[in-house]
């Protein structure tokens, strides 16, 4: 689960690993409306504007355009339907043509699982690109994590998770994690294999926001975070924890109390930018001296302006990480560089749409997308790794 949102519960693109293939889990946002018939159209315009209910009318009225058949079963006719009908087909074009290049850049690598590359993983603010997909530490991360390499932005993420705090040493016997968001992440059972103590946490279910998180099976507990194709039972069971607790309200207990913390896409989800970043922050005191925090998020490369806030996912911009970097600093905290390039190749620049996995309009399960980038209420949109570390 990632965390506690203030605004609307909307849990868009979480991660749901699997050895074969990383759904993104971007909801159906399409309601479920009562469908009217098209003659009823002209009665709509006397509901009162000032109207509770205007919202609902409005629905009822997109309904009735876009609804592809009407309460006969015959089909809707009206010109609106009749221009927009074949919408979903040219957006599962766009899937297939992403499908397309995924397997021209990238399906020998798939097959085999053998790099194309061995540049060394180098430290830093990162965001997406497919360069790191052909590289030697993702391919044997993924390895070590018993997942296939796939161009999907969530598998990059826990990449790039592993890999800072590998780099960053503490990821050996004797150290220990906290995580916030957890969901159902593999990540904890696997620095339980290498002897790591792990404090997972995640949203109180009673919450009035977790609802949705629980509805689509992304809340964590204790249980859903165990994969035995990683750990021992036991070992997982003398070296994890679990907690609730809410991102935006960390209990100072847990201050100065771990050698690392991370998150994966989680605090996008609380609220606003300024939650978000100030979450970001207060996890640099629940360090030790020389402790290193790592998180992923969202990033809205397209614009440094327009975005998306005061949300249930928020998107954020180039400034807001350079904003929370320099705050970072300014509080003493060591960061790596900084690089915002999102990539050149045909892949980098593709961007994925709507229909998602478990989505409606997702009509063969069987087709993997390619998925580094997408659209997010309009904006292109991918992932951005972070990383800093207490000073010793």
């Amino acid at each position: 689960m990632k965390g506690e949102t203030v605004a609307q519960n909307d849990p868009n693109s979480q991660d749901d690993t699997a050895d074969s293939t990383i759904t993104g889990l971007e909801p159906d946002r399409a309601g479920k409306i009562k469908n009217i018939e098209p003659a009823q159209v002209g009665m709509i315009g006397k509901a009162k504007s000032a109207s509770a209910e205007a919202p609902i009318v409005f629905d009822q009225l997109a309904a009735s355009m876009f609804s592809l058949t009407n309460g006969n079963g015959h089909p809707n006719t009206s010109v609106f339907n009749e221009r927009f009908r074949n919408l979903d087909a040219l957006l599962w074009n766009v899937k297939v043509l992403g499908a397309e290049l995924a397997h021209k850049y990238y399906g020998d690598v798939r097959v085999t699982r053998m790099p194309q590359r061995s540049d060394a993983f180098k430290l830093g603010w990162k965001a997406v690109r497919f360069e790191d997909f052909l590289q030697n530490w993702f391919i044997e991360a993924c390895s070590r994590l018993h997942l296939a390499p796939i161009l999907h932005r969530k598998l990059w993420e826990e990449m790039f998770v592993v890999n800072s705090l590998a780099q960053s040493g503490v990821l050996v016997p004797g150290k220990r994690g906290i995580v916030f968001g957890v969901g159902q992440e593999r990540l904890p059972s696997y620095f339980a294999s290498l002897g790591v103590t792990i404090l997972a946490t995640d949203l109180d279910p009673a919450a009035s926001s977790a609802q949705g998180w629980i509805e689509t099976a992304q809340h964590g507990s204790l249980e859903k975070i165990f994969h035995g194709d990683l750990v021992a039972r036991d070992q997982f069971n003398r070296l994890v924890t679990f907690e609730f607790a809410d991102m935006n309200n960390i209990p100072s207990k847990w201050d100065g109390q771990f050698d690392f913390c991370w998150s994966v896409c989680a605090f996008e989800h609380l609220g606003s930018i300024e939650n978000g970043l100030r979450f970001v922050e207060k996890t640099g005191q629940l360090l030790k001296p020389g402790g290193v925090s790592v998180h992923t998020t969202e990033f809205n490369y397209a614009s440094n302006d327009e975005t998306i806030d005061n949300w249930g996912t928020v998107l954020f911009r180039r400034k807001d990480l350079e904003t929370l970097a320099g705050r970072l600093v300014t509080k003493g905290y060591a960061i790596p560089s900084i690089d915002f390039d999102i990539g050149d190749t045909p892949v980098d620049f593709f961007v994925d749409v709507p229909p998602y996995p478990h989505d409606k309009h997702y009509w063969q399960p069987n087709l993997s997308a390619l998925h580094l980038k997408l659209m997010v209420d309009g904006f292109p949109t991918t992932c951005f790794g972070l990383v800093f570390s207490r000073m010793s």
